[in-house]
């Protein structure tokens, strides 16, 4: 079986000297202008769960400073480099198009907490009504308030950031104290200035953490913001 990293343009560039899972030698299947980056298995790789993902992603980040990639799902395997080659060549437009949509970009993440309400008031996390305590009404209009007051503070935060990117992707936020999840995708000329923006909202708003990490692949913005398929299952 093979393990399948990322597709890649430039196929003609020499493969980067890293090992792959399992510390197995990286291989490409070439077809047309495509290179899909893989690596050969007798069986499926037994490392750790976490130990394969971070030896999936330092493949993929290498292979991204000096050529597009495509990103494949984590766990993508096919039986061999046959189906892989006849997969390049069936769906070579789609991969194509993707690559020139992400070339010469990279992906940044934002990510915004806040510790205070928005009158500089600590944050509490807004307790359903017990007997005696404020009504039903009193704590959902409570909730409202504080959604609106947090979906302010992340549309002042997320435009002059999106203003800078090719293409953005807000994501679910997953706790109370979250203002923002999101992913930028930028020209690698435009990162430092990027950084330069969310420093200056940093300092703007200064109760909030804004967190930017990356360059990274692009993992959003790919396969309608999942990393790509490839084959039946992956």
């Amino acid at each position: 079986m093979i393990w399948a990293y990322a597709i890649c343009d430039l196929p003609e560039l020499p493969l980067p000297r890293r090992r792959g899972l399992a510390h197995a030698p990286l291989e490409g299947v070439r077809e047309g202008d495509l290179l899909a980056v893989i690596s050969h298995h007798t069986q499926a790789p037994g490392d750790p769960a976490l130990d394969a993902l971070w030896a999936h992603e330092r493949v993929v980040e290498r292979l991204m400073v000096d050529r597009s990639v495509l990103p494949l799902r984590f766990g993508t395997k096919l039986p061999d480099t046959n189906v892989m080659r006849a997969t390049l060549a069936a769906r070579s437009g789609e991969f194509l198009a993707v690559l020139a949509q992400v070339r010469g970009r990279v992906e940044l993440a934002v990510r915004a907490m806040t510790s205070r309400e928005a009158d500089g008031t600590p944050l509490a996390v807004i307790a359903p009504p017990v007997s005696g305590a404020r009504s039903g009404r009193e704590y959902l209009l409570e909730k409202l308030a504080q959604g609106n007051r947090n979906e302010k503070e992340a549309a002042a935060l997320h435009e002059p950031l999106s203003a800078l990117a090719v293409a953005s992707r807000r994501g679910r936020l997953q706790s109370d104290d979250e203002v923002l999840r999101a992913a930028y995708l930028v020209e690698r000329t435009a990162v430092a200035r990027f950084r330069a923006v969310v420093e200056r909202l940093q300092h703007q708003y200064p109760e909030t953490a804004v967190l930017c990490t990356g360059p990274w692949p692009p993992y959003s913005f790919v396969g309608s913001g999942e990393r790509a398929r490839v084959g039946g299952r992956s």
